[in-house]
């Protein structure tokens, strides 16, 4: 099953367009960048391989600049907050919304 069955092209352009716009808006709002040591930092991670198998495997999102790593601290917090377990609170009142 081929990447085009599941969406369309015109589906898979509104995505880009997404993807570009959210990006222009990084950019005019000046998000903080981050060098990998000051995202291993920010992330708590154990060091820079960390960083490096999170970006190999698509879960953290980066920049490459020449033959360097750059990450908007955005990208770095949307990462630890999926992370973040909720509380049994939170759990309980997004059943309820759902109708669980």
């Amino acid at each position: 099953m081929g990447f085009e069955e599941i969406a369309t092209k015109a589906d898979l352009a509104e995505m880009e367009r997404h993807i570009l716009q959210a990006i222009l808006d990084k950019v005019k709002t000046k998000d903080r960048t981050l060098n990998i040591d000051e995202a291993v930092k920010h992330i708590k991670a154990k060091n820079r391989g960390t960083i490096y198998k999170l970006t190999s495997s698509g879960e953290l999102a980066y920049l490459k600049v020449g033959k360097s790593l750059v990450f908007w601290e955005s990208d770095l917090n949307r990462y630890l907050a999926r992370l973040r377990r909720p509380s049994n609170e939170e759990i309980e009142a997004k059943a309820i919304l759902h109708g669980v």
